[in-house]
């Protein structure tokens, strides 16, 4: 027996024993969790354990522990285990910087693939509409009724419409990702308004596909390989030299896999962009003397993709950019850097729980006395109005994209 024929004789025996072998990056997660100095500051701060306590979920100390197990234990993590949101405030409290948000990931992908039986069903779903449509939601059946249905948008919040660009060579690929392709319109369509008004080089993607953010999160490593293949090529052929987001989400998956998969091409989300490349001051000149909007008083939220996954200056972007907006007076929340319970593809399966999480959330925007609160998420936007209107709170929500497009003067 060779050495070939040895490797593939091991890895069907670990396969029938249901073992899958860690690769290199993820040994350095598991490395990680022997720092664990049990001192408790993850479960403390853990908005989920806050929330529904820890007969719920157990808390992201137990979870990381059952790493070093053998597999079955995995097995009896599952009612568990996919309760986390991923928020990354446990490794951002962690004195000894211990991974737990990848190893929840890395249980997740060892269930899907030797347990998937255990998986909750409405993830199931999920998966096959990624891999029917290379979307996290189905698209509309009727092209007519989805451009109706934005053009309705774009009157109810005063956004003129700016006609799509699919160009073969641009400076910056404007990635809307999922929900704003296909769910908030007004999100993709807002992105194009800001960089149409700063005469911005960039395009869309003729054939829009997943990040493969969910599919990661579910476990499901296979499509996430497949998708993430898919989206590189496309930049790839496309040339830009830039990848503009409008989703916490998608800019830190983006950022993950554009350096781990050797891209070349950063990730950064339209903040960032706006802050870096356009700058504070076009931006003042911009929107200085606008007296189309009345005064409006906001709070806002900062969605753990961007604080804990990516960078807090992002949010401190977005605070300065909202002081140079004309009427626009800001308050910040208690919670403004709590998790809105909608990650971690919670709300999915368990939706008592995403509700339990961001309840914090809005008893902290109600003490503002805040009008309005802006939050640059489409799925954050998405969680917060929806319980926010269901307790008949008068705080209206608002993507920030959104928000900010609606300021700027239309072109003539």
């Amino acid at each position: 027996m060779n050495e070939d024929e040895a490797f593939e004789y091991v890895k069907n025996t670990l396969r029938k024993e249901k073992i899958t072998p860690y690769h290199s990056h993820e040994l350095e997660v598991v490395k990680s969790v022997e720092r664990c100095i049990n001192c408790g500051l993850c479960i403390s701060h853990c908005p989920v354990v806050a929330a529904v306590g820890v007969d719920r979920f157990s808390g992201p100390r137990s979870i990381a522990v059952e790493l070093s197990r053998s597999p079955p234990e995995f097995w009896s993590t599952a009612d568990v285990v996919y309760l986390c949101t991923g928020c990354g405030t446990c490794r951002e409290v962690c004195p000894k910087n211990v991974d737990i948000p990848e190893v929840v990931n890395l249980i997740r992908a060892r269930i899907f693939e030797h347990r998937p039986d255990l998986v909750p069903k409405s993830l199931h779903v999920l998966r096959e509409v990624l891999t029917e449509y290379y979307l996290a939601f189905e698209p509309w059946e009727d092209k007519e009724e989805k451009n109706e249905s934005r053009d309705m948008r774009l009157e109810r919040l005063g956004l003129p419409f700016v006609q799509d660009k699919i160009l073969d060579k641009a400076e910056v690929l404007l990635y809307p990702g999922c929900q704003a392709e296909e769910r908030a319109q007004e999100v993709r369509e807002a992105a194009k308004v800001i960089l149409d008004h700063f005469d911005v080089d960039y395009t869309l993607l003729d054939d829009m596909s997943c990040c493969g953010l969910p599919s990661r999160l579910m476990g499901d490593h296979e499509t996430e390989r497949v998708l993430a293949k898919q989206l590189k090529e496309k930049v790839k052929k496309l040339g830009i030299k830039t990848v503009v987001t409008t989703c916490a989400g998608c800019t830190s998956s983006l950022s993950d896999i554009s350096y781990r998969n050797e891209w070349g091409v950063p990730a950064v989300h339209i903040l960032e962009f706006l802050a870096e490349e356009i700058g504070l001051e076009k931006i003042d000149s911009a929107t200085k003397g606008s007296t189309e909007f009345s005064d409006v008083h906001v709070t806002v939220h900062d969605p753990c993709h961007l604080i804990r996954h990516t960078s807090r200056q992002i949010t401190d972007f977005a605070l300065d950019i909202l002081r140079q907006l004309p009427g626009v007076k800001v308050t910040e929340s208690e919670a403004n850097d709590s998790c809105c319970g909608g990650g971690g593809l919670v709300s999915y399966h368990s939706d008592d729980v995403a509700k339990a999480v961001v309840k914090e959330n809005m008893e902290a925007i109600q003490k503002t006395s805040a009008d309005r609160l802006v939050t640059p998420c489409p799925l954050c936007t998405a969680q917060i109005e929806s319980n926010l209107f269901k307790t008949g709170s008068s705080v209206e929500v608002d993507d920030l994209t959104v928000f900010i497009a609606q300021r700027l003067p239309k072109k003539r």
